[in-house]
């Protein structure tokens, strides 16, 4: 998909993938909801039905309400000739620029516990974490 930028410029727009947000989400919102029925049918009290069906009703909409605001608002690569920008859900860019180098390499990084999948330019330190890409 081309989008241009300025006048006599293009770029590559690289939207992230709405699948593995869809994915992610559904699975998480299902296990929620089959806790919600379990929850509401296996409590012994009136109380534990409505704590159950409370605190995992609360789970359920939380999921669909940011799956869909997450696929609403996408983050994106553009790709010129001069760089590769990231830019994030809040409209907030962060580039990798050509005349940093000409190879560029995935790398994985720490984030927390687990590790994410980035983007650098070889011999730098800035990188673009593709998330959902």
């Amino acid at each position: 998909m081309q989008r241009p930028l300025a006048p006599g410029s293009a770029a590559t727009v690289v939207k992230e993938s709405r699948s593995q947000i869809g994915f992610l989400s559904s699975f998480l919102a299902l296990v929620c909801a089959v806790a919600l029925v379990r929850g509401v049918l296996g409590a012994s009290t009136g109380a534990g039905r409505v704590a159950a069906g409370v605190s995992f009703g609360a789970l359920v909409v939380v999921l669909v309400a940011g799956t869909i605001w997450l696929t609403r608002h996408p983050t994106r690569l553009e790709i010129t000739e001069a760089a590769v920008t990231y830019v994030n859900r809040a409209g907030q860019a962060h580039s990798l620029l050509r005349e940093w180098g000409d190879v560029l390499q995935f790398v994985q990084r720490r984030n927390g516990r687990s590790w994410v999948l980035g983007l650098t330019i070889a011999g730098t330190d800035n990188v673009i974490v593709l998330g959902f890409f």
